[in-house]
């Protein structure tokens, strides 16, 4: 019966993706879209999650500039950069839109208001010296990749900063909503991993055990080499990795403690989770009435899981 009101589920997502894409479902009837084929625009299968020329009705977005955002970084779509088009405009479910939903209301905002913005940002990042809040981007690939780390990885978001001396700092963000932070090792990567080890962020064990593939070199350690090298190359003072998800996401924490494990105890500082909750309410709470409607309207699409059961 529920799948008559909210569409097609999915018979093998876990319990929490279960929820989310129910969730995800039943905004999509609130706002009026037909159900559409997912995940990938040759799919022949109709889930609730999915719309229908969603490129052009921008209704997978809570703000209009934030629609008009995602095209702009379609159209103008930088070599080796992989947005996927058709995710970002037609699922709803996925976390490439709903990142752009949670940081491009922080960026229309840092241009107007940028004391608001640092003062949100310094309450969800209580630990880190944030005194000026410089830049907010997404979806960016430091480039020449070569001076990076030599393939595609991506931070899904990032957060630029000045401390009280005026030092540069940066905050690498991986959003998740249902996502896992890989189990799949990239092709071709011991380069990459000789890179990582060269950071000096991790122990002796770790080293033998990359080295002799009993470690694969899954998303979050490239994302944490990402945050390394572009601190590295542009000479920051630091550089902090973040991951944010909901509070209920089943393998956040395991993840996390997987790489924090082999950290040095002096960096165990550089990885680290923050609840998608956590800075919603935190953003309500400290910004202008105008966001904190966005913001509002983020929460109830994208984490009111008790609908769900």
């Amino acid at each position: 019966m529920m799948d008559n009101i909210y569409g097609n589920q999915c018979g093998s997502d876990n319990a929490f993706t279960q929820k989310a894409r129910l969730l995800q479902s039943m905004y999509r009837v609130e706002i009026g879209e037909k159900e559409g084929v997912g995940p990938t625009r040759t799919s022949k299968r109709k889930y609730g999650n999915m719309i229908t020329g969603g490129e052009v009705s921008g209704k997978n977005f809570l703000m209009k500039e934030t629609f008009e955002y995602a095209k702009e970084r379609v159209k103008n779509r930088k070599n080796g950069e992989t947005i996927d088009e058709f995710r970002l405009f037609n699922n709803l479910l996925s976390s490439m839109p709903m990142a752009f939903n949670l940081f491009h209301p922080l960026m229309l905002l840092l241009k107007q208001n940028p004391d608001k913005i640092t003062l949100a940002i310094k309450s969800v990042f209580k630990n880190i010296p944030i005194f000026n809040v410089t830049e907010i981007g997404l979806e960016f690939i430091p480039t020449p990749t070569e001076k990076y780390t030599k393939d595609k990885s991506a931070m899904d978001a990032y957060i630029k900063f000045l401390d009280d001396k005026g030092d540069k700092y940066i905050i690498a963000i991986e959003t998740k909503y249902t996502d896992v932070l890989g189990v799949n090792e990239a092709q071709k990567c011991e380069e990459q991993k000789q890179m990582l080890i060269d950071t000096g962020l991790f122990d002796d064990i770790f080293k033998g055990l990359l080295i002799d593939h009993k470690i694969k070199l899954t998303q979050i350690y490239r994302n944490l080499l990402l945050t390394e090298r572009y601190r590295i190359v542009e000479g920051l003072k630091d550089s902090y990795s973040v991951v944010l998800s909901p509070k209920e996401h089943p393998s956040t924490e395991e993840e996390i403690r997987s790489v924090t494990t082999y950290l040095k105890p002096e960096y165990a500082y550089k990885l680290s989770a923050i609840t998608l909750e956590n800075f919603v309410d935190t953003m309500i709470l400290y910004l202008p009435e105008y966001y904190v409607q966005v913001y509002k309207k983020f929460k109830k699409r994208y984490l009111e899981f008790g609908k769900c059961i």
